[in-house]
């Protein structure tokens, strides 16, 4: 029996699966496109982690891709010229504790926040297969990496606490760097070093600086150690001016006064051959015997060359008190006017005592040249400078030990030079002929020696020559002194 509502129903869903075919194979080009622009992507993000970062980079991704999800700022790192080595051979886990949770929730997500979430997942999800396949692990992915994992829409992994260190920021680097705790026994650490604080410095990631340190090494140290009034000033030392405060300093700790690599006199040696060559003569300078280099020198900068930490001669008397006030007498050495200590001592070390480069008279002879020669052919040549001469100052000039002529009579016997018996040779005394107070060198005799006997300056004896440059009779006058 034929039924009309029958025929209209069958005809209804006929229609609606006709449809269904219909709204299917529309649909499936546009799900065939899409599947192809994931696979592109996949693709895409799979050459370009090989590119960059190679087998290892993409190791490190599949090891840590729950964490890269929403730390993805960190796969850059691992590109860095110095890579942290639990960074890049191990788990985040090995430092970082995990954190985040699943919770039951209704999710209201946009296309875009989905699109965000979820396109990392779907680029490196394939990463993950091939290198599981690539290690002979291959099985089924863990849930909680899969797309469809969080894609349920009452099911999402939200941050629960934040992450914290597996220990103590203080203790957690000597998991692997117990060999350094050693140094905290030194008697010169570093504060940030003693304090744990290895983060202060170091990036514990990836860093383009040696020492994955957080900056250039020629920045870093000054953010705690304003040097730069120092290195502003006239002369700069070198390595300090440079930023290799590593050359001089231990970053963690030392053995040595202001964590120094070595000892001042060792260290200072390493750039200063020609000084370390002095270290076994026979006379050093104390500062320079017994390591203490800064105290004469500034290790940074200084505006007294080379590198003073004060001017000379200044600097020497701080040392030897005693030298400045002879130089405070009438009769000196022009030092701090066209000399300065170091022109006649050396502030590290000499062949001869005081601290200077020739030995004797032939000391005196490098300024004094013009004395040498008559000199070294009188009677005088076994006598040294210093025996008349002081060398720094003197209430006598010219620098003399002694007043004139007091000081010749200590050597020549006083006897032949009475007042009653002997010419007298006193400054009470004038001198016509170099007008001035007579002493024995004034007139007569060159302390220095002549051509002619007795070391006399104009005539030999028993010439008159030499009396009458006093005693010449001129009209009847007695020129001189009258006896």
């Amino acid at each position: 029996m034929y039924d009309p509502d029958v025929v209209a129903d069958d005809d209804d869903i006929e229609s609606e699966d006709v449809q269904d075919r219909r709204d299917r194979r529309r649909w499936m080009p546009i799900a065939i496109i899409l599947l192809l622009l994931l696979l592109l992507c996949c693709v895409s993000t799979q050459v370009r982690e090989w590119r960059t970062g190679g087998g290892e980079r993409a190791r490190f991704i599949v090891r840590n891709m729950e964490c890269l999800q929403c730390h993805p700022e960190l796969i850059p790192d691992f590109s860095s010229r110095v890579v942290h080595n639990p960074f890049a051979q191990k788990e985040c886990t090995a430092c970082h504790t995990p954190h985040g949770k699943k919770v039951s929730v209704f999710l209201s997500r946009g296309p875009v926040e989905v699109w965000r979430r979820y396109s990392r997942v779907l680029e490196w999800l394939p990463l993950r297969w091939y290198m599981r396949l690539q290690e002979g692990r291959a099985g089924r992915v863990k849930a909680a990496s899969e797309p469809g994992a969080d894609a349920a829409a009452t099911t999402a992994r939200v941050k629960d606490k934040d992450s914290e260190l597996v220990l103590p920021l203080e203790e957690l680097c000597w998991m692997c760097h117990g060999s350094m705790g050693t140094k905290l026994e030194d008697p010169y650490p570093h504060q940030p070093f003693m304090a744990g604080r290895c983060t202060n410095c170091h990036d514990p990631h990836a860093s383009d600086f040696r020492g994955m340190l957080t900056q250039a090494p020629q920045t870093l140290c000054v953010t705690c150690h304003p040097v730069g009034i120092e290195l502003s000033r006239d002369q700069a030392h070198d390595p300090a001016e440079t930023g290799w405060c590593i050359d001089c300093h231990d970053p963690h700790a030392s053995d040595f006064r202001g964590i120094l690599v070595a000892a001042q006199r060792d260290l200072c040696f390493r750039c200063h051959p020609s000084v370390a060559s002095m270290d076994g003569l026979p006379v050093q300078h104390a500062p320079f015997m017994n390591d203490d280099c800064t105290g004469c020198h500034e290790p940074h900068g200084s505006d007294y060359r080379p590198l003073l930490v004060s001017h000379q001669p200044g600097l020497c008397y701080k040392c030897h008190p005693g030298t400045e006030d002879q130089f405070a007498a009438p009769s000196h050495h022009p030092v701090g006017v066209t000399l300065r200590c170091s022109s006649c001592h050396d502030p590290h070390a000499a062949q001869y005592r005081g601290l200077i480069a020739a030995k004797d008279n032939a000391f005196c002879y490098r300024c004094h040249n013009d004395v040498a020669p008559q000199f070294e052919d009188s009677e005088h040549t076994i006598v040294l400078c210093i025996r008349c001469h002081t060398p720094h100052g003197s209430r006598y000039r010219p620098m003399l030990t002694n007043a004139n002529p007091p000081l010749c009579l200590e050597c020549h016997e006083a006897e032949h030079f009475d007042e009653g018996k002997n010419h007298p040779v006193r400054p009470v005394h004038y001198d016509v002929n170099a007008r001035t107070p007579l002493t024995c060198t004034t007139s007569c005799h060159n302390p220095h020696g002549t051509e002619r006997p007795s070391m006399l300056r104009h005539f030999s004896y028993p010439d008159d020559g030499g009396c009458l440059m006093c005693h010449a009779v001129r009209a009847g006058d007695i020129v001189g002194i009258d006896f």
